[in-house]
C-alpha cells in the first residue's frame, strides 16, 4: 500500500510507498561486499570489484535517498497533527543497538572502506557526497530520538532532530508532492531535489 491508493483523513501511512524502490536494489551492500571479500584470488577480486562498483554506487545513492525520504516523510507527518499512523512494522518491537547497524555500516563504508578498496582494486577515487554523510548522521539521530519508532502510533509521537530545518505549509506541500512523484515514478532519487528543505 502507498499514498497512491490510500486515502483517510484521520490516518497516515507509516511508509508512503518507498518499499518498492528499495526492493529494487540489487542486494544489500553488506551482502554484496561480504561475498566479494570471500574471493581468494586477487585477479578475480579485481574483476569482481569492477562488476560490483557501479552496483554499489547505485545502492549508496538509493540508500541515502531512502534515509532522506524517511526524514522528509517524518517532517510531513509531524506537520499533520493528531492523525493515527497505520502499518508501522516497528510498533511494539524491541529497540536496541542493532537498530543502528545498517545506517552505521553505510556511514563507515562510504566514509572510509569503499574509497580504500576502489583505489586498491580499480585505481579509482570514490568521492563522498558530503550531503550523504549529513543525511546519515541526521537519520541516525532521527532513529534514536524515536527509539526505532517502536511506540509511534500517532503523528504527534514523531520527534524531529533540532538540527533539521523547520518548514512551513508551503514546504510541507512541496514535500508531499515530491514524495508522491517519487512513489509514482518509483524513483527515490527525486527526493534529493528537495533535500535543502530539511537538511
Amino acid at each position: 500500500m502507498s499514498i497512491l491508493d490510500f486515502s483517510n483523513e484521520n490516518q497516515m501511512l507509516f511508509d508512503p510507498g518507498y518499499s518498492a524502490s528499495v526492493a529494487r536494489v540489487s542486494g544489500n551492500i553488506e551482502y554484496m561486499y561480504s561475498a566479494f571479500l570471500n574471493i581468494p584470488s586477487l585477479k578475480q577480486k579485481r574483476f569482481q570489484f569492477s562488476v560490483l562498483y557501479p552496483k554499489i554506487l547505485k545502492a549508496i545513492d538509493l540508500n541515502a535517498a531512502f534515509y532522506l525520504g524517511c526524514m522528509l516523510w517524518g517532517v510531513y507527518l509531524k506537520g499533520n497533527p493528531d492523525k493515527e499512523i497505520v502499518n508501522n512494522p516497528c510498533l511494539n518491537t524491541e529497540f536496541n543497538d542493532d537498530t543502528f547497524y545498517e545506517v552505521d555500516f553505510l556511514f563507515d563504508f562510504i566514509k572510509e572502506g569503499f574509497n580504500r578498496d576502489a583505489k586498491y582494486y580499480l585505481n579509482k577515487t570514490f568521492e563522498i557526497n558530503p550531503l550523504y554523510l549529513k543525511i546519515l548522521k541526521l537519520y541516525r539521530e532521527f532513529l534514536s530520538l524515536n527509539k526505532g519508532f517502536i511506540n509511534t502510533e500517532k503523528t504527534n509521537d514523531i520527534l524531529l532532530p533540532e538540527s533539521l530545518k523547520k518548514t512551513d505549509e508551503a514546504g510541507l506541500k512541496t514535500i508531499y508532492e515530491t514524495i508522491l512523484k517519487s512513489v509514482k515514478e518509483d524513483n527515490l532519487e527525486i527526493l534529493f531535489k528537495i533535500s535543502n528543505i530539511i537538511v
